[in-house]
């Protein structure tokens, strides 16, 4: 697929401006998005977490103009996959602050990933810091991502804490667990990132199966003890959970069953 076009502020194989705040300081914002049948089924939802985004770093961002690239590209490009949009604060400024111009717009496309329906996943050692004012941003700055994915082989997924001892995420996707008390996903108003699958688990699914789900603080004892475990994200959709740290965990997947079918029959490209 390497032939296939990056497309630059609306332009097949643009170039990059080497003085890109986002190139030099981390100063944007990225949404991945499932690509399916040349749509985007939940672009909306994609749309909302980027303008809050770009509110909070102080980016300019017009939906016309941002929404006219993904259609040219999207023209351009097989009609499932996936896809990465990548917003910068341009160019302008001196050092570190920023003139408010317009923003850079990077579209980018990769094939599905493997499906895998299962995983296992270790609890990494590298810790997110706590920070509410990027917290639930999907920002450019992913170095925490980085440092924790350095500590894990291959087929495992990692567990993220906080440097308070909280279980945040998984290192690519939200973590949801049914206890005794019923389901419950961590907060993210501290760290980590309020995904998109997420959002819309919680907005649309789980209230259309009658589920009621708690977003609070989870120790790391209580998904040990979860009765079922899944993670989340926009492009592979919902993934049970079935080890961690290399010991199994018990597989009772009704529920996650259900939010599955649900979710399939709403959005099909997520289909089981």
């Amino acid at each position: 697929m390497t032939d296939l076009p990056v497309f630059v502020n609306g332009a097949a194989d643009g170039t990059v401006n080497p003085a890109d705040r986002g190139l030099h300081y981390g100063h944007g914002l990225f949404e991945t998005m499932r690509l399916c049948g040349g749509t985007l089924p939940l672009w909306d939802w994609h749309w909302s977490r980027l303008c809050r985004g770009t509110a909070a770093l102080g980016i300019p961002l017009d939906r016309e103009t941002v929404w006219n690239d993904v259609r040219r590209a999207c023209g351009q490009w097989p009609a499932d996959g996936v896809i990465k949009l990548m917003i910068t604060a341009s160019s302008g400024g001196m050092a570190y602050r920023h003139d408010g111009g317009p923003c850079n717009r990077y579209l980018f496309y990769r094939p599905l990933p493997e499906r895998r329906d299962f995983m296992h996943l270790r609890v990494c050692d590298y810790r997110l810091p706590v920070n509410p004012r990027l917290a639930g941003l999907k920002h450019l700055n992913r170095l925490d991502q980085v440092l924790a994915a350095a500590e894990l082989p291959p087929d495992r997924d990692g567990l993220l804490l906080d440097t308070e001892g909280r279980v945040i995420e998984g290192l690519a996707g939200n973590l949801f667990l049914r206890t005794a008390d019923g389901w419950l996903t961590p907060d993210v108003g501290g760290a980590g990132v309020r995904g998109v699958m997420r959002d819309y688990l919680l907005a649309e699914i789980f209230p259309a199966l009658g589920l009621a789900v708690r977003e609070t603080g989870v120790a790391l004892s209580q998904v040990h003890a979860a009765q079922e475990l899944f993670l989340c994200n926009a492009v592979r959709g919902i993934q049970a959970v079935t080890a961690i740290d290399g010991s199994d965990h018990p597989l009772a997947a009704d529920e996650i069953r259900r939010i599955k079918t649900e979710l399939a029959r709403r959005l099909p490209c997520f289909a089981a």
